[in-house]
C-alpha cells in the first residue's frame, strides 16, 4: 500500500472535531517531514477520502483536520474526484463553476480555514482546469482555488485599514493570465492591487487540462507603537520558480499575523459578464500549509 493509501485508510477510521477557537491536534495531518511529529503549523490534505462522487462538505474538512466556521458552495460544488488523473494517489478535488453564475454562493466555493497565527505560511496546491475552462463571457477574470488572509481578511472593496486584515489570492484574467490579487493597507484604487505572474520573462496563462503547482508565501509586516512597518511580503512561485514578489508591504497596524487558508475559488468580478459560458470545473490536489519552506516538496525540501 503507498503511504497516501495508508494515510486514506488511517483518515477514514478518525473524526476530529474542534471548535473553531481551539487549537486542536491535527490528528489528520501527515506528519512533519523532520521527526515525524504532528504540527500545527503543517497541514496537508490529499483528497483521498471520502469515496468518489462524494461531497467533500465542512464536515469532510473538519474530518481531515481542516476547520473553518463556515463555508459556501462545498454541499454542491465540492466533490471528490477520479474521472481524472489525479496529481498524486487517485483522487482530488473537483470544484464547478455553473454556467452563467458568479461569486461564491453561486459558483466555486469560500471556506476560511483557521491556520494556529504565524508571521510567514507557505500554501501550497496543484490546480488542473478543465479541458474547456470558460474564462468568462464579456468580462474575463476569476478567484482561483486557496489563499492567505489575516484578521477579518480585507476584500470585497473594502478600505484596508490596518485593523480589518488583509487577503491575498491568485486569479485569472482572460486568456487564462495568471496574476497574484493582493488588499493592503495602501491598495491603489477601491479594489485590490494585482502583479502578472511571470516566469522566464514571459507572463504566465494558465494552462487547460494539465496539472500545475502554485505556492504563495505571505510576510505579515511588523508593527512599532502601533504603526505599520513597510516590510511585508507576498511572493507567487509558479512550478518552483519565483513568478511574482512584492515587498514593502504594510498589511496590518494591529497583531493580526498570517490566520486564515481560504479555499476562496469563483467567477468574477461583481457583473454577470465574468460568468462562464458553460459549465466549467477545476481539480485541485496536494494542498499544503505551513511555516516552513522544509515541508514544500516541490520546492526543494523533504529531502
Amino acid at each position: 500500500m503507498t503511504p497516501k493509501a495508508l494515510l486514506a485508510s488511517a483518515l477514514a477510521t478518525t473524526v476530529l472535531l474542534a471548535p473553531w477557537g481551539a487549537v486542536p491536534a491535527f490528528a489528520g495531518d501527515d506528519p512533519a517531514p523532520t521527526g515525524g511529529v504532528f504540527s500545527p503549523t503543517y497541514r496537508h490534505n490529499t483528497f483521498e477520502r471520502p469515496a468518489a462522487g462524494s461531497a467533500y462538505t465542512l464536515a469532510e474538512w473538519e474530518r481531515d483536520g481542516w476547520y473553518a466556521p463556515s463555508a459556501r458552495g462545498l454541499e454542491d460544488r465540492a466533490v471528490i474526484d477520479d474521472s481524472v488523473p489525479a496529481h498524486g494517489g487517485d483522487q482530488s478535488l473537483r470544484v464547478s463553476y455553473p454556467e452563467g453564475e458568479i461569486g461564491p454562493r453561486d459558483s466555486g466555493g469560500l471556506a476560511p480555514f483557521r491556520l494556529t497565527p504565524a508571521r510567514e505560511y507557505y500554501l501550497s496546491f496543484w490546480a488542473r482546469f478543465g479541458a474547456d475552462f470558460s474564462w468568462g463571457t464579456t468580462s474575463f477574470g476569476g478567484k482561483l482555488g486557496f489563499g492567505l488572509a489575516g484578521g477579518a481578511g480585507c476584500s470585497g472593496g473594502d478600505v484596508c485599514t490596518g485593523e480589518n486584515g488583509y487577503s491575498s489570492r491568485v486569479i485569472w484574467r482572460r486568456d487564462g493570465r495568471a496574476e497574484l490579487y493582493y488588499y493592503h493597507m495602501d491598495k491603489k484604487g477601491e479594489f485590490g492591487d494585482s502583479e502578472p505572474l511571470r516566469v522566464d520573462g514571459g507572463v504566465v496563462h494558465y494552462p487547460r487540462g494539465e496539472w500545475v503547482h502554485i505556492v504563495q508565501r505571505v510576510r505579515v509586516n511588523t508593527v512599532t507603537d502601533g504603526r505599520a512597518n513597510p516590510d511585508g511580503e507576498i511572493e507567487v512561485l509558479y512550478g518552483g520558480e519565483s513568478a511574482a514578489l512584492v515587498t514593502g508591504l504594510r498589511l496590518v497596524s494591529n497583531e493580526d499575523l498570517v490566520e486564515k487558508a481560504y479555499l476562496w475559488s469563483f467567477f468574477g468580478g461583481s457583473t454577470e459578464g465574468f460568468a462562464p459560458a458553460h459549465d466549467s470545473y477545476v481539480w485541485y490536489d496536494d494542498l499544503k500549509v505551513s511555516t516552513s519552506r522544509a515541508d514544500i516538496c516541490e520546492l526543494g525540501g523533504c529531502a
